[in-house]
C-alpha cells in the first residue's frame, strides 16, 4: 500500500469517471452505440485512473489493460479477474468507435448495437466497483 493515499486527486478523477458513464447511458437511450461504448471504455479509463493517482502511481497512456494491469500490481488480490477481463473487453472500444477507417466498411455507428452498449456499461460497472472497494479498502472513502 502506497502511503498517504490522495484522496482528492482520487475524487476528482472518479467524478470524471462517473460523469462519463452518465453521459454513456445518455447515448445509449439515443442509440448512439458507438458512441455510449466509447464513453464507458473512458469512464474506466478515468476511475482507474483515479485509483492510480490516489495512490500516488503513474497512469499515464490511454491502454486501459495496461492502467489495470498497474492496478493489479498495485493491489494484488484486491484487483478482481472479472476487472481485467471487462478491461479487455472494453479497450476495443478506444478508436473504431470514433474512426471511420476503422472498419472496412461504413461509419462506426453501423458497426455498434444495444448488446454492444448494455456490455460496455455493464464492463464499466464492474471496473468501478472494483475501484471503489479497493479505495475503501486502502482507506480511502468510497
Amino acid at each position: 500500500m502506497v502511503s498517504p493515499l490522495d484522496r482528492s486527486e482520487f475524487e476528482r478523477w472518479r467524478e470524471q469517471a462517473r460523469s462519463a458513464a452518465e453521459t454513456a447511458v445518455l447515448a445509449r437511450r439515443g442509440t448512439r452505440h458507438e458512441w455510449a461504448c466509447f464513453l464507458s471504455e473512458q469512464a474506466a479509463q478515468l476511475v482507474v485512473k483515479g485509483l492510480l493517482h490516489g495512490l500516488g502511481l503513474e497512469a499515464w497512456g490511454h491502454d486501459l489493460t495496461v492502467l489495470c494491469s498497474r492496478a493489479r500490481e498495485a493491489l494484488g488480490a484486491g484487483w478482481p479477474a472479472a476487472a481485467t477481463d471487462a478491461a479487455a473487453r472494453l479497450s476495443r472500444h478506444y478508436i473504431p468507435t470514433r474512426y471511420p477507417d476503422a472498419h472496412a466498411s461504413g461509419a462506426p455507428s453501423s458497426h455498434y448495437t444495444d448488446a454492444d452498449s448494455a456490455q460496455a456499461a455493464e464492463d464499466v460497472r464492474v471496473i468501478e466497483a472494483a475501484v471503489d472497494r479497493a479505495w475503501s479498502e486502502l482507506g480511502g472513502q468510497p
